[in-house]
């Protein structure tokens, strides 16, 4: 009996030892696997991201230590040792790698970091609110960055019959709100589309003249708010932005601003002393009863833009008699002032800079003869301001052949756009006043809209 009982222990102990061998066997033949793929940092200054990898372990690795290696290849090789129970790499961002890990002498193995981390490592919308115009089309602006390079765009509108989304622009279809959200973040992007105002487009027949009390108080609210969001998008205190600020109240705005001579400016030494009439000295449009309350003093009003205001200058050809009511709006200076302010600018005295009358801004810059040479050479940009006696305007576009001139002047009616060919426009504007001093930054500029 003792003897089958050793014989049957001794057996046992065969059967046990040869799956052991077996074991060990199937698990040094295996393949590497991985346990876990975690991110550790990711330092958004270098645009790098470390990853922690860390293996399975099999019966000999928890009966030894055994260390083993990573490395990814790219242009590159970036490796690292096994320590304290994973293995590290730091990786540059936006690029795609095969990682692999390797045990001893044993074969790679490949794996895939996004199997086991998002790819996404940080995304913010640059706009907490876009307002867009119908039929606009608009570049999403964000910033994104991943593991690896994704070409897809992930974006989702939650109202598609305002605003749609495709290959990384909004397209505005509708007036109304609407989000825009990326993937599995939670940011969210405000969309405001709107028809209060239209697509920058040159009319060679000049609008109608603003009605007075055209918008209510929320309307013209979203005009302000709008206007201030296409400046800061050109870029504010910058020549592109005086440039928006100018093709918004000509080219987007739906209505002709009247032409309306200063009843006085806002200066110490001015014997007329009024704010608003002839000359808007406030951020914005001036649509509205709300904003008489910011008026610093008026003359003959206060009256917004569109109404009647008491005229005080002689001009017969154009109707204009002392005394008689006329529309409020801007003259030429108090235009090209009102510009530069709502760009960021200040011209002095809040209206025509330091020279003497007729106070035209031609000391803001250098002031120069407009010469043809001139008019065909790339020292003339949009947003640089043009001059004959008397009168003041600003370049809004420069093609081949043209050059787009933003003014308010009494024959014109108040404030509009023109085009003028190159080969001629010096026989009207005599100086130009080079504006590279004044903005000492071009933003985001364009020669056209």
């Amino acid at each position: 009996m003792k003897k089958l009982i050793k014989k049957i222990s001794t057996l046992f102990l065969l059967i046990l030892l040869n799956s052991l061998v077996i074991i060990l066997i199937i698990d040094i033949n295996s393949e590497i696997a991985v346990k876990d793929i975690l991110l550790e940092n990711f330092n958004s200054e270098n645009n790098s991201y470390t990853i922690a990898i860390y293996k399975k372990n099999g019966v000999i690795d928890n009966l030894f230590s055994k260390d083993f290696s990573c490395y990814a290849e790219s242009k590159e090789i970036f490796s690292n040792n096994f320590s304290n129970g994973k293995c590290v790499l730091t990786l540059p961002i936006n690029e795609n790698f095969e990682i692999y890990i390797k045990n001893g002498n044993k074969e790679s193995k490949k794996v895939n970091p996004s199997n086991y981390i998002s790819n996404i490592l940080e995304f913010n919308f640059n706009d907490e609110i876009v307002y867009l115009t119908v039929g606009e089309k608009y570049k999403l602006d964000y910033s994104l960055k991943l593991v690896s390079p994704d070409d897809s765009f992930n974006f989702k509108s939650n109202n598609e019959e305002i605003a749609t989304i495709k290959d990384g622009y909004i397209y505005a279809n509708k007036s109304g709100k609407t989000t825009i959200s990326y993937a599995i973040t939670n940011k969210v992007l405000e969309v405001i589309v709107t028809d209060l105002i239209s697509l920058p487009a040159y009319q060679k027949n000049y609008k109608t003249h603003l009605p007075c009390n055209r918008y209510s108080l929320d309307e013209a609210n979203l005009l302000d708010k709008i206007l201030e969001f296409k400046i800061n998008k050109a870029g504010y205190k910058t020549r592109a932005g005086a440039v928006a600020a100018a093709r918004f109240l000509t080219l987007e705005f739906p209505y002709r601003i009247p032409y309306f001579y200063e009843n006085g400016r806002v200066h110490e030494s001015g014997v007329n002393y009024a704010d608003g009439e002839g000359r808007y000295y406030k951020k914005g449009l001036y649509l509205h009863d709300s904003k008489k309350s910011d008026i610093k003093a008026s003359f003959s009003g206060p009256a917004i833009w569109g109404c009647p205001l008491t005229n005080w200058e002689l001009n017969e050809t154009y109707g204009y008699y002392p005394g008689v009511k006329r529309a409020n709006g801007l003259d030429c200076s108090g235009f090209v002032s009102w510009v530069l302010y709502n760009a960021g600018f200040d011209p002095g005295d809040i209206g025509a800079g330091e020279t003497e009358y007729p106070y035209q801004l031609t000391d803001l810059g250098n002031y120069t003869p407009l010469t043809t040479s001139l008019i065909y050479s790339d020292n003339l940009k949009v947003g640089d301001l043009l001059n004959y006696w008397g009168h003041i305007a600003i370049i809004v576009g420069i093609d081949d052949n043209y050059i787009y001139v933003a003014e308010s002047l009494q024959n014109f009616g108040g404030v509009v756009t023109r085009q003028y060919k190159k080969s001629t426009i010096n026989q009207t504007f005599t100086h130009v006043v080079l504006m590279d001093d004044y903005y000492k930054n071009d933003g985001n500029l364009k020669k056209m809209w």
